[in-house]
Formats: structure tokens, C-alpha cells, sequence
């Protein structure tokens, strides 16, 4: 019996490494991603050394999002590399993001052409958005940084140059500051969300 646990353990290990992304190989691609969650807002305004604090906790509207993304193979199976995103929240101000944000993917293979790949990105994000105070709005924009996880991404790879993938389940996490100037109002703004199967993204990479 233990042989045979070991010849199988041997065959699962050729199996992987004789189809795993080389070390060395590079990627392009493009995803559009959707997602929903809620967010955190804090308004803080002085006024003649009179400071006023408000908070503001709200659903977002619909969240859509295009990513580009670059991908290198430090390792076999190990993928480092960065993307840009350029996002629009639904919501009443439809508040407008970008970010850029090293990530962190490892591939595992699940069979011929298909693979497991959990990844992590973390990375600086930027927003401007539309304040109202019942008299006046004002445009007003936001820095900060911006983390996610996606625990349940899967790849195809149907030919050797070509791959699309997909994730509907994600854990994110965005933490945004900035001012109103004529206001003299500091906004800080943070949202935390976890999709399963209410979020989801679609990609295209191409290999070389």
C-alpha cells in the first residue's frame, strides 16, 4: 500500500511540474470585473475652530471595473506582476477610481488546461467623487490604497499563447482620505466587502 501511495504521489508531481507555467514566462491581460459591498464615510468639518463630525454608512450601487494587468514567472507555478484598474461606482456622485497594485498569483494544476489560481494584490488607489451639503456640491478626490484577495480564481488555457479567467468570489478592502477645500471638510472613506458569487470577474491573457 505504500508504494502505491508513493508511485501516485510521484505521478501527481510529474504530472504538475510537465504542465506547470515555466519560470521566466510573461503575461498580458484585460478582465472587467463587477462587484457590490458597503462603505464607511466620515465627514469632519471646522468651522471657526468648531469642528462638526459626521458618519455615513451606505450600500454602494453597482461597481464596474477594467483592469489591465502584467504577469511575470518568478518561479514555476509563481507569478508576480501589477495592474491598473480604472473603475465607476453606480451610486448617486458616481464616484470614479483608479488604482495600481502589485499582485501575487500561484498556479496549481486541476486537469489538462484548467488551473487553481488564488492571488493577492495590494497597491496605492485613487478617487473623486461629488460632496453635497444640502446648499452646494462640490468635486472633490481621494488617495489612499486598496487590497484584495481572490480565493476561488480559475484559469483555461486552451492553447499554449491563450488563456481566459474567471472569479466569482473575492475579499476586498479599500481605505480612501482627501478635503474639500472651499468646504473645509476632510473626508475619509473606507469599504469592505466579501463577494461569493455576487462578485465576478472575467479576463483574457495572452503568454509569451
Amino acid at each position: 500500500m505504500k508504494r502505491v501511495l508513493i508511485s501516485l504521489a510521484a505521478i501527481f508531481c510529474i504530472t504538475i511540474s510537465a504542465s506547470a507555467q515555466q519560470k521566466g514566462e510573461q503575461s498580458l491581460g484585460i478582465s472587467i470585473d463587477y462587484n457590490t459591498g458597503k462603505t464607511n464615510a466620515k465627514y469632519e468639518t471646522t468651522i471657526y475652530n468648531n469642528t462638526v463630525r459626521d458618519e455615513i454608512t451606505d450600500k454602494w450601487g453597482d461597481n464596474f471595473s477594467l483592469n489591465l494587468e502584467y504577469g511575470y514567472f518568478v518561479a514555476d507555478n509563481l507569478r508576480v506582476g501589477a495592474n491598473l484598474g480604472f473603475g465607476i461606482i453606480d451610486d448617486e456622485s458616481e464616484t470614479r477610481t483608479f488604482h495600481i497594485a502589485p499582485n501575487v498569483a500561484y498556479y496549481v494544476r486541476l486537469a489538462d488546461k484548467f488551473y487553481y489560481t488564488p492571488n493577492l494584490s495590494l497597491g496605492f488607489g485613487c478617487g473623486s467623487s461629488e460632496y453635497s451639503d444640502g446648499y452646494s456640491d462640490e468635486d472633490y478626490s481621494m488617495c489612499g490604497f486598496v487590497t484584495e484577495f481572490q480565493p476561488f480564481a480559475v484559469e483555461f488555457r486552451p492553447t499554449k499563447r491563450f488563456a481566459m479567467s474567471v472569479s466569482l468570489c473575492s475579499l476586498q478592502y479599500t481605505y480612501l482620505s482627501g478635503k474639500i477645500e472651499d468646504l473645509n471638510t476632510k473626508i475619509d472613506t473606507s469599504a469592505l466587502s466579501f463577494n461569493l458569487l455576487g462578485s465576478a470577474q472575467v479576463g483574457f491573457k495572452l503568454y509569451f
